[in-house]
């Protein structure tokens, strides 16, 4: 059935808070990963969903009641009060109003994904299709914003692809995207379609996996390459379903091996160039002569000043572990060590957990994981039952484990507004399976 129809007949006997909450979320999800205008970036759609929530009535609070996440929310919330007030300083820029708003972005991540979440678990037969509908937007959002004239210094490898970001968020982008094709393609020949349909539907998550695939490649952002194998191999190892002794054996397909062998090949053909192979410096070789005690000007360049950013930043957090320095003070800091690079002043630390725990101290850093985590082991625990959604909940561990690898690399998470709206889908839908699953309710 056409995803329209099947939206009209899901919500026709619903109230228009339902119509309203489903179809800011699915505005959310179609700009999640878009550099628009304020107006039209999906914090706006996300703000919707809220004012459908509180006009929802009481069933929402009933349902967020018994989990723990809004408590860790609030406890996070006081603690960036008291913290934000104990770190301010007298600068520009470090008042205790300037802390309080950076302290807030991460509220902001998971208070949507709270409603996110809460909308999914009323309704979750749209938690897939949110993230289909996740990937249909970065396709377009990726066509529109290709650099269609620079086509043959993007294949040589001279140019690094940005889609309207930074070249590791269009990686990082590209391998979410890449997680939920590669789960379709999987799965769509076992959904209950005639078989040209489901032929038609696997040709067009294929095509998408290699749109995604030759976006990550061509972004050359090390950490999204990282975190993509890392995903991928999460997806084919939790969601391939159990075995059964009576199944029959499954028939190969001879031309999708072919197919991906052929793709292979010129993966490596490409990753073989100099322009290409320059992007790893060496980098794991300097990184380990630097920490066996070699100056960090031994490593290259982009490795050498991640490693003198970290080891900056175990400094503070040794100075000052339990309340931080602040998040507004890091920059300010970074900038008053001489840390540059060819001009460059690095706005943060270049890792998630290292600016958290920095910038929050370390109960900042615990109550922010906790916050983050506890949904994902939900997840993990109803994937251990074996059941019929056992794919879709691989899907979102595989997203889960691309988004917290990305930000082992870089400080992606919620700096931006349009960094923040992929990680309140995923999130969402995170939480839409925990609720169902503490009120053991079906996935």
């Amino acid at each position: 059935m056409p995803l329209y129809k099947d939206l009209l007949r899901a919500l026709r006997r619903q109230p228009w808070q339902s119509w309203l909450g489903i179809g800011a979320l699915l505005l959310a999800a179609l700009t999640a990963v878009t550099d628009l205008p304020q107006p039209l970036q999906s914090s706006t759609a996300a703000a919707l969903t809220l004012v459908a929530l509180l006009a929802a009535g009481a069933w929402p609070w009933r349902e967020l009641r018994r989990h723990p996440l809004p408590w860790l929310i609030l406890l996070f919330a006081l603690y960036c009060l008291v913290q934000a007030a104990a770190v301010a300083q007298p600068l520009p820029g470090q008042q205790y109003a300037r802390q309080l708003t950076l302290d807030a972005d991460p509220l902001k991540v998971l208070i949507y994904a709270s409603v996110f979440g809460c909308w999914l678990a009323r309704y979750p037969q749209w938690i897939m299709r949110v993230l289909k509908l996740l990937a249909v937007g970065w396709l377009m959002w990726a066509l529109a914003r290709m650099p269609w004239t620079q086509l043959d210094a993007l294949a040589a490898g001279t140019l690094r692809l940005r889609l309207g970001y930074a070249e590791n968020l269009t990686g990082a982008f590209a391998a979410l995207v890449l997680m939920i094709a590669l789960c379709g393609a999987w799965r769509c020949r076992r959904d209950d379609f005639e078989p040209a349909h489901a032929g038609l539907r696997s040709d067009g998550w294929a095509l998408l996996s290699l749109a995604a695939l030759l976006v990550l490649l061509f972004a050359q952002s090390r950490g999204a390459w990282l975190a993509a194998a890392i995903g991928a191999a999460l997806l084919w190892r939790l969601g391939r379903p159990p075995r059964q002794a009576t199944a029959a054996p499954v028939r190969r397909n001879w031309r999708a091996w072919f197919g991906m062998a052929v793709l292979a090949l010129v993966l490596a053909a490409y990753l073989a160039r100099p322009a290409v192979l320059q992007r790893f410096d060496g980098g794991s070789a300097a990184a380990l002569s630097v920490l066996s005690g070699a100056p960090v000007s031994a490593a290259a360049p982009s490795v050498g000043l991640r490693l003198e950013l970290w080891q900056f930043a175990v400094q503070r957090i040794a100075e000052r572990p339990l309340l931080g320095w602040g998040l507004a003070s890091i920059q300010p800091q970074l900038a008053a060590h001489g840390i540059q690079w060819q001009g460059y002043v690095p706005p943060h630390l270049h890792d998630t957990p290292l600016q958290v725990a920095m910038g929050l101290g370390l109960p900042g850093l615990l109550l922010l994981g906790a916050a983050f985590l506890l949904p994902l082991y939900d997840v993990l625990r109803a994937w251990r039952q074996r059941g019929a959604a056992r794919p879709q909940l691989a899907l979102l561990l595989a997203l889960s484990a691309v988004l917290i690898t990305v930000n082992l690399f870089d400080y992606l998470a919620w700096s931006n507004g349009y960094m923040r709206g992929p990680l309140e889908i995923v999130l969402g839908c995170v939480m839409a399976v925990s609720l169902r699953w503490r009120r053991g309710a079906a996935i």
